[in-house]
C-alpha cells in the first residue's frame, strides 16, 4: 500500500500523503480526474482516467508523471496522462 502520490511534472516533483486527501472525482468521459487534498487540488488529464481513480481507492497509486501523448503509464497501459495541474488551495 502506497504512503502517497508523487506527481512528476516537467518544472517540478511534488509528493502529497494519502492521508491528506479528503476525496477523489472522476468526469463521465474518464478524461480527467481530481484529488481534492486538504491544501491543493490536483487536476489529471488524459484518457482512461478510471484505471488511476481505481488505484487511488485502494491506496496503490504512487507515482503520475505528465507524458505525450503516445506515451503510456506503465502500471496501467492504457491510460495516458496529458497533464497534471496542481492548485494551491488558499486559507479563507
Amino acid at each position: 500500500m502506497a504512503q502517497g502520490i508523487t506527481f512528476h511534472l516537467p518544472s517540478r516533483r511534488r509528493f502529497i500523503p494519502y492521508s491528506w486527501l479528503r476525496y477523489s472525482e472522476l468526469n463521465q468521459s474518464e478524461t480527467e480526474l481530481r484529488l481534492h487534498y486538504t491544501h491543493s487540488t490536483v487536476t489529471i488529464t488524459g484518457t482512461h482516467l478510471h484505471l488511476l481513480h481505481d488505484a487511488v481507492e485502494h491506496f496503490q497509486l504512487k507515482a503520475v508523471r505528465e507524458l505525450a501523448s503516445s506515451a503510456t503509464l506503465e502500471k496501467f497501459p492504457d491510460a495516458t496522462v496529458s497533464r497534471i495541474e496542481i492548485i494551491e488551495k488558499m486559507d479563507d
